[in-house]
């Protein structure tokens, strides 16, 4: 599928072009500043993102209210957008010419490989570009707005937070170090010292960190089902058809790779050759243990989960790493310089909220009471 292939550079789907051209009756379903955003226009951004959902996450639309949750966020990022958008228009943000013919060449480099992935001729590129316009219901002049659009709104932000944010300090990003080091150590005393601002800031770096510099195996699995419910007997003859599967292996009847696809109830690690890459501390600690002191180029014995056994070849390790102040300095600049400047964003997006007139039509009915809310509007 071709999903989005005309999304603006600088925008998320819900804030991009479309991919239905439903046709609706036009209302209003909202107005910021007294500027109307259509229901069509509307619904061709909600039925946008659902195929999306459908492509990648199709469990998702399965619940009324994640349903219902999604288009309330819609509605919420096309405002934001608009509020945007009449900021950059205020501020007589400019885009030149050149800018915009790079966006456009940008959407149009997406159209140069078919939905196999394989490159196509330009003729074939521009046919399907011009098929995805005529789909969105778009003129070539809107869409080259469109982007246009999207650079302004990037260059209002971009602007925004040069304007208000501040180059970290040595200091700050020290501090930043420090607090990843004190989560990496899972000491919870140490951890509940620190105010819950200095921990939301620095626990995603600290979960990236924890994953790079773990102890590591690459391995080759081969899973052996036992359903839910089983009883004695059942896990019994499992494991000895795992213990079997083992002996077919090392008395080299068959190869590792052929046993998984011609045994393994689990069929993943096939795409990528039939290895993996297990870290320390992401699995429960007894299947750590055990996979973890198989030697290299040997095979385990079946190894008891939940869900059933595994027979593990260890192809390699690689050990844990440790890390100084001096080699995370500059990407803890980076992280911080982004962070402030995200935080310049929010902070103007907020003011102008707060000055804008907002004024949502559309109700949205959930079955139970939303646990988190779409991002708030001023109404």
């Amino acid at each position: 599928m071709q999903l989005n292939k005309i999304t603006a550079i600088t925008a998320a789907v819900i804030l991009s072009g479309t991919l239905l051209n439903a046709k609706v009756v036009d209302s209003t379903v909202a107005t910021v500043n007294g500027k109307p955003i259509l229901n069509s226009e509307y619904q061709k951004v909600v039925e946008a993102t659902k195929e999306v959902y459908k492509a990648k996450q199709p469990q998702i639309l399965e619940n009324k209210d994640n349903v219902v949750a999604l288009e309330e966020e819609v509605l919420n990022q096309m405002i934001i957008e608009q509020l945007l958008l009449q900021a950059a228009q205020e501020q007589q943000i400019k885009v030149k010419e050149s800018e915009v013919a790079e966006g456009i060449n940008t959407i149009k480099k997406r159209f140069e490989v078919n939905e196999q992935g394989k490159p196509v001729s330009e003729k074939e590129a521009n046919e399907a570009f011009n098929n995805e316009l005529k789909k969105e219901g778009l003129t070539y002049k809107q869409f080259e707005n469109r982007i246009k659009d999207q650079l302004s709104i990037r260059k209002l932000t971009d602007n925004i937070a040069r304007e208000k944010a501040k180059a970290p300090t040595k200091e700050e990003t020290q501090q930043l170090y420090n607090d990843i080091k004190t989560l990496m150590t899972n000491n919870k005393e140490e951890i509940q010292k620190l105010p819950r601002e200095r921990i939301e800031l620095a626990a995603p770096l600290a979960a990236k960190l924890t994953q790079l510099t773990a102890e590591q195996v690459k391995l080759s699995p081969i899973f052996v089902k036992v359903g839910k419910g089983a009883d004695a007997s059942v896990w019994k003859s499992k494991e000895k058809e795992a213990n079997r599967i083992k002996k077919e292996i090392t008395s080299k009847k068959i190869t590792f790779l052929d046993a998984i696809e011609k045994y393994s109830d689990d069929k993943t690690p096939l795409a990528a050759g039939g290895e993996m890459v297990l870290i320390r501390g992401i699995m429960p600690k007894d299947f750590d243990d055990k996979v973890f002191a198989v030697e290299v180029g040997k095979i385990s014995e079946p190894i008891k989960t939940e869900e059933g056994y595994y027979i593990i070849k260890v192809n390699a390790k690689v050990a844990q790493k440790d890390f100084t102040y001096k080699e995370l300095e500059p990407e803890l600049a980076r992280f911080l310089s982004a962070a402030q400047m995200q935080k310049a964003n929010i902070e103007f997006l907020t003011s102008l909220k707060d000055k804008a007139e907002i004024k949502v039509m559309k109700k949205f009915e959930y079955s139970a009471p939303a646990q988190q809310p779409a991002a708030e509007v001023k109404k």
